[in-house]
């Protein structure tokens, strides 16, 4: 559809400064184009073609540098010039975009995808990735990914947490469509609590992030996209039984009131009452559990003003321990109550192209409380957040930037035995993000600043680069600052299942971080079938860390704020490839490295692998009917509290 001639006749090696000359025609009849515009990337300059067609075009000092063709009425075409091209003549050939027959295209989304357009390294979980995994809820959900690892914090509740970096899952911001979401005293059990059914996509980011998104993203950042209205069927029904007695039941429909209006409802209730000890030691292997949880959304699409709105509740509870049989059983009981109203807002300005408005609002009510043993806590949060968002471009999308103003309101008791630490906190913040898009380079420069009056300011500088070594590889590099309040009860919960002594801090602290990594992701083809290789290193090095300290003593966990002692060292590589058309093998290998004091002494953290390599194989039959997959995960050895008996 494109023609390009070069005519190395025309050469100008006279003439002071490098540039183009040439002509735009039409296809069908070779005839001219006059008023054609011809711009240079690299610093905007734009011309036009005369009566006949021709142009003439200064280059500027950076090579490749790429013109842009366009005309009204006709398809715009691109072309690559490098430094040899200097002082070249050209003849371009538009197409009149009536003359365009229809094409249908169609092709095969590879189940985990990394985005080769995007300056910030974001690893995509599609739907075929999740249907990998033999799951039913969030945290069942990355089994088949390298990049999460999803742990168990106790051998009697139940709970579960993210790891990322091989930092525990409070250091990742979780959100769902950038709704923050699983926050604060939800973050242990909430994942229990969304069904796989409900989610379209995940998306993974490693390390600070954007400033746009929030100062949290200690580690990185996963956002979970629910499906839409838009795609979602009249009706799915999803039922799920196994051997060991857990039962679930999914619902989720959508239904188009008209043209803007659109709405989905989402229903899911799960139970777990069979009691199980298949290593006879008198506890539930898995816990009894009850959980329900509805969602509702809604959306509308106007010519100038687009909304997201809706209500998420849920009710789970969990009861472990010892075994009914038992006389005066060990009992680890929890029950968490939540509700949220969110909604997502957009102005749009038709008379001001590149230029939007967009607010997201948040109100949320969470209750946990518990027992382990003799030991009662609990956490009450009530949240309120609100970001605004402005997007813009400084004269042409080659300079785009974001700025916009945040706050956040949160009231959180929290409480174990007869200590409680609760507080009132106000973050107002402002930030700013400028985006230059080069021919190669892209390049993220954000600045934020979040004002907390009891706990102190902080400033978080964060600097994203994408580089285009060639057509099959990019390098990434980033750097930033982030932070977050501590939660030292309601956190750490399942250290309460060994019924030790708590230490605690007077007063919680702000836990600061800087972040920094670089990453290399190639695409490639083997035996004529696409392939890709992704390497990436990372290290966070806290500033200030809550660190729970278990070695002093057999009988008393410590908790100490650290300043300039933690640190995290990851590095993960990963290969993907089709050894023929319908299996695809994906090999990954990750090293981690993370170090704190304990005892007076630099160590690496407790039940933390160093190596972890994972191969997962997926076939599917040609008709799409049948698909199978197969997953191996091996761990290294880990440390172990090293506790001197008496």
């Amino acid at each position: 559809m494109k023609k390009l001639i070069f005519i190395s006749s025309f050469f100008w090696t006279y003439t002071l400064c490098a540039q183009v000359q040439g002509k735009i025609l039409r296809l069908q009849d070779k005839k001219p184009i006059k008023q054609a515009s011809v711009r240079l990337a690299s610093n905007q300059t734009t011309v036009v073609t005369d009566e006949t067609g021709r142009f003439e075009i200064a280059l500027g000092k950076q090579f490749p540098d790429t013109l842009f063709f366009g005309a009204k009425g006709y398809v715009s075409d691109t072309l690559v010039v490098t430094k040899e091209d200097r002082f070249i003549g050209l003849e371009v050939v538009l197409i009149n975009e009536n003359d365009i027959d229809e094409v249908f295209i169609t092709f095969k989304r590879d189940s985990k995808t990394i985005s080769r357009l995007k300056p910030i390294l974001v690893e995509t979980l599609g739907e075929g990735e999740l249907k990998k995994a033999a799951c039913c809820n969030l945290s069942e959900s990355f089994e088949t990914n390298a990049t999460v690892d999803v742990n168990m914090t106790d051998a009697v509740s139940g709970a579960k947490k993210i790891q990322l970096l091989g930092l525990d899952g409070v250091y990742t911001q979780l959100q769902m469509e950038n709704i923050p979401f699983l926050t604060g005293v939800e973050g242990s059990f909430g994942m229990n609590t969304v069904p796989g059914t409900w989610v379209e996509s995940i998306q993974i980011t490693k390390g600070t992030g954007s400033v746009v998104n929030g100062y949290e993203s200690m580690a990185g950042l996963i956002n979970v996209e629910f499906r839409k209205p838009s795609t979602m069927p009249k009706l799915a029904v999803n039922a799920y039984l196994n051997q060991f007695g857990r039962a679930e039941l999914n619902l989720h429909g959508a239904q188009q009131l008209n043209e803007r209006w659109k709405t989905g409802s989402f229903a899911h209730v799960s139970g777990m009452q069979q009691e199980i000890d298949n290593n006879n030691d008198g506890f539930r292997d898995v816990p009894f559990s009850k959980t329900a949880s509805v969602l509702n959304r809604w959306e509308y699409d106007g010519k100038k003003f687009e909304a997201r709105f809706g209500v998420n509740a849920y009710y789970d509870q969990r009861d472990g321990g010892q075994l009914r049989s038992i006389t005066a059983p060990y009992l680890a009981n929890s029950a968490n109550k939540h509700i949220d109203v969110f909604a997502k807002t957009g102005f749009l300005f038709p008379d001001k192209p590149y230029r939007s408005l967009g607010i997201v609002y948040q109100l949320k009510y969470h209750d946990l409380g518990g027992q382990m043993g003799n030991r009662q806590f609990s956490g009450v949060e009530k949240r309120a957040y609100i970001n605004a968002i402005y997007d813009g471009i400084f004269g042409n999308t080659t300079h785009k930037y974001k700025t916009g103003l945040s706050f956040v309101a949160q009231d959180l008791t929290q409480a174990v035995d007869t200590f409680s630490l609760n507080r009132v906190v106000y973050t107002p913040g402002l930030f700013f993000e400028y985006t230059y898009t080069g021919t190669r380079l892209v390049a993220v420069v954000g600045a934020r600043a979040d004002f907390q009056e009891k706990y102190g300011n902080q400033f978080s500088p964060r600097v994203h680069l994408k580089y285009i070594l060639d057509e099959q590889t990019d390098l990434r590099i980033t750097t930033g600052r982030a932070f977050r309040l501590a939660n030292p009860i309601v956190d750490n919960t399942s250290l309460l299942a060994t019924n030790k002594h708590w230490v605690l801090p007077k007063e919680t602290q702000q836990e600061v971080v800087w972040n920094s990594g670089v990453s290399l992701v190639r695409s490639m083809r083997w035996w004529k079938r696409a392939a890709s290789l992704s390497l990436d290193f990372y290290h966070a090095r806290f500033r200030n860390q809550l660190v729970i300290d278990r070695e002093q003593s057999m009988d008393t966990f410590y908790f100490d704020f650290q300043q300039n002692s933690a640190f995290s060292n990851a590095f993960q590589a990963e290969l993907s490839f089709q050894p023929v058309q319908p299996l695809t093998i994906r090999l990954a290998y990750k090293w981690l490295e993370v170090k704190a004091n304990y005892n007076g002494k630099l160590q690496q953290q407790v039940m933390i692998p160093p190596h972890r390599i994972l191969v997962n194989a997926a076939y599917a039959t040609r008709n799409k009917k049948w698909e199978f997959d197969a997953t191996l995960s091996v761990f290294s050895k880990v440390r172990l509290h090293d506790v001197e008996l008496p």
